[in-house]
């Protein structure tokens, strides 16, 4: 089955084409405490990320990845904060606290 990227309107589908623009697929985190920031992060009502839920390399910055190796990984406890979000979801302030 394919993957699609879970970020609010992201197109971004896990396929050889899209890996050879660069962009990476990245799973949630299987801590709680630090998969609920990220779904928080992706503002979307009622969302809940399963095993098999990724974002896309899109939605995080440049310095957030560790590419010392063979293999593109996030560094530990990032949060993913690029997003390209309507008007109805642009919100100010700290999001990312897990109350």
């Amino acid at each position: 089955m394919p993957q699609f990227c879970s970020a609010y309107s992201c197109l971004n589908l896990r396929t050889v084409d899209v890996r050879d623009r660069g962009i990476t697929f990245h799973k949630f985190p299987k801590d709680k405490e630090r998969r609920k920031r990220w779904e928080i992060a992706l503002r979307r009502d009622g969302f809940t990320a399963s095993d098999s839920s990724v974002l896309c390399s899109e939605h995080f910055k440049t310095e957030d990845f560790d590419k010392t190796g063979q293999i593109v990984r996030l560094r530990a406890d990032v949060i993913p904060s690029i997003f390209s979000f309507p008007v109805h979801l642009q919100r100010v302030g700290a999001l990312l606290k897990v109350h």
